[in-house]
C-alpha cells in the first residue's frame, strides 16, 4: 500500500498501521501526527509529504518574501525633507516669560486660529491668560499620543464663535514647522524610534498609510528609521496613493505649480482663486500690468493646487464671496501661504489698498492741490470721498489722514466683529498706517 494515499475500503478513516512517516523535506521519520491529513472529499484522505515543522517554516519563508522591503536605487527623489520659515511676528518673546527652552532651537510659534495660543517646534504649548503665559501639560490618549484642550475660533451658525476642542501635539507641530507635499493622503505622522513621547519637529514624518506601515515594518525588523531611507519611502511610486501620477506633479501652472491629481475641476471656485494667485506672482505678462506684484511668491504646499482646494474649503465662510488675502494678517508678506493668508468679504479687503501705482510720490491718502499748493487729506470710503482738511504740508496732511483711517479700520472691524475671523478682526483693530506705506 502507498503510504501517502490510505484506501477508501477503510471508511477514510486513517490506518493505525501507518505508525511513522518520512518527511520529503528534512528526511526525519516522524509520527503520523506530525503530519496535516488532507481530505479533499474526492479523493480518499492522504498526508501530506511534508511535516507540519516543515509545511509552517515554508510558509512563514514566504509570507515574509512577500513583506520584504526592497529598497529602490533608482527612485526618483521628487519630494525633499523642507520645513517652513516663520513669521518673525509669530515667535513668542520668551525672554519676556519665566519657561526655559528645552533646547537652544526651541521657539513658540503662534497659533493663528487660536486665541493666544503658541506651539513650540518641541510640541509644548503656552497659553496667554490675563497677561501671564501659561506652560499647558496637556494628557496623553489611549494611544500615547500627547493632545492638549484650546480655544478655537469657528464659523457656526452664520457667526464667528470660540469653541474648546482637542488638538494633537505632533499633528499641530507638523501644520506648524513641516512642508507636507500632499496633504489630503499624509495624516499619519511616524515619530523618530517609534517614540510617540518624542514630537521634536525634526523627528516627525508626515506620510500615508502605506508609507507609515512600510516604515515601521522595517523599524521593528531592521531598526532601521533614518531620513533617506524615509525620504526614499516618501518618493518611491510604490507607496504612493492609487490616484498618483507623475504628470500631475509636473509643474504646468507658470511653471511652478501643479495640479496634485488627475480629478480636477479647473471651474471650481477654489481653482479660479489658486489660478489666479499662481499668475499673480509667476507671470510675466500680469507683471507688465501690476508690477506691484513683483518678488511675490506662493509657499512651496500651495504649489499643490489638492494642498490649496482642502485650505480653502476649511477656511471659507458665510454665502457672499471672499477675497484671498495676504497681508491683512502680516503687514508687508509677499507670500501666499496657510500661515500668512486669510479670507475676507471684499469690503474688508479694500480698506487695505494702498494704490501706490496712482499716488506717486505723496503719502498715502494725500493730494495736492494744483491752485493752491497745498495739500489735502481725503479718504476713499466705498468709493466715496471723505475731505480730512487742507494742509501746508504733505507730513502733516498725511499723520491727519492716519488718525481717521486708523480709527475707521477699528469702526469697521468692531462692526463685523462676528462675521470675520478673530485674527482678521485682532489684525484690524492692531492696525498701524506709516508714512512709507
Amino acid at each position: 500500500m502507498n503510504d501517502n494515499r490510505i484506501s477508501s475500503k477503510q471508511n477514510n478513516e486513517v490506518s493505525h498501521n501507518l505508525e511513522t512517516k518520512i518527511c520529503n523535506k528534512c528526511g526525519r521519520a516522524l509520527p503520523t501526527n506530525s503530519f496535516r491529513l488532507m481530505d479533499n472529499k474526492v479523493s480518499a484522505p492522504y498526508y501530506l509529504g511534508q511535516c507540519k515543522e516543515c509545511e509552517y517554516k515554508s510558509q512563514r519563508k514566504y509570507i515574509e518574501s512577500k513583506q520584504q522591503i526592497k529598497i529602490n536605487d533608482n527612485v526618483e527623489i521628487l519630494i525633499h525633507r523642507k520645513y517652513k520659515e516663520i513669521k518673525p511676528e509669530r515667535i513668542l518673546d520668551l525672554s519676556a516669560t519665566k519657561i526655559l527652552p528645552l533646547g537652544t532651537d526651541e521657539q513658540f510659534v503662534k497659533l493663528m486660529d487660536y486665541k493666544d495660543y503658541w506651539i513650540s517646534n518641541y510640541g509644548r504649548m503656552i497659553r496667554r491668560v490675563n497677561g501671564q503665559t501659561v506652560l499647558l501639560t496637556g494628557s496623553y490618549d489611549k494611544y500615547g499620543v500627547l493632545r492638549y484642550t484650546a480655544t478655537k475660533n469657528n464659523f457656526y451658525n452664520g457667526k464667528w464663535n470660540d469653541k474648546s476642542e482637542n488638538i494633537y501635539a505632533p499633528k499641530v507641530v507638523v501644520e506648524t514647522f513641516i512642508v507636507n507635499s500632499d496633504i489630503e493622503n499624509n495624516i499619519y505622522i511616524w515619530h523618530g524610534g517609534f517614540n510617540k513621547e518624542d514630537n521634536y519637529f525634526r523627528n516627525l514624518y508626515p506620510l500615508n498609510q502605506e508609507q507609515y506601515r512600510i516604515v515601521k515594518q522595517n523599524f521593528m525588523k531592521n531598526g532601521d528609521d533614518s531620513e533617506a531611507f524615509i525620504v526614499n519611502v516618501m518618493n518611491d511610486i510604490r507607496y504612493k496613493p492609487d490616484n498618483w501620477s507623475k504628470p500631475e506633479q509636473t509643474p504646468t501652472m507658470c511653471g511652478v505649480g501643479y495640479w496634485g491629481s488627475d480629478d480636477v475641476d479647473c471651474k471650481s471656485e477654489s481653482y479660479i482663486k489658486w489660478h489666479d494667485m499662481m499668475n499673480r506672482c509667476y507671470n510675466d505678462k500680469f507683471h507688465e500690468r501690476q508690477p506691484q506684484y513683483k518678488g511675490h511668491a506662493v509657499g512651496e504646499e500651495w504649489h499643490n493646487y489638492c494642498n490649496f482646494k482642502i485650505w480653502y474649503e476649511k477656511n471659507k465662510y458665510g454665502i457672499e464671496s471672499l477675497d484671498l488675502d495676504k497681508d491683512i494678517l502680516f503687514k508687508g508678506n509677499t507670500i501666499y501661504s496657510s500661515e500668512t493668508c486669510c479670507l475676507v468679504p471684499h469690503f474688508i479687503n479694500t480698506l487695505f489698498l494702498s494704490c501706490k501705482k496712482n499716488r506717486g510720490d505723496l503719502p498715502l491718502g494725500v493730494h495736492r492741490d494744483k491752485e493752491s499748493g497745498k495739500y489735502r487729506a481725503e479718504l476713499n470710503c466705498f468709493g466715496k470721498v471723505i475731505k480730512l482738511g487742507t494742509f501746508n504740508d504733505s507730513v502733516a496732511a498725511f499723520e491727519k489722514y492716519k488718525e481717521y483711517k486708523e480709527k475707521f479700520i477699528k469702526d469697521m472691524a468692531e462692526r463685523s466683529k462676528d462675521k470675520i475671523p478673530y485674527k482678521v478682526y485682532r489684525a484690524m483693530m492692531e492696525w498701524k498706517i506709516e508714512i512709507d506705506d
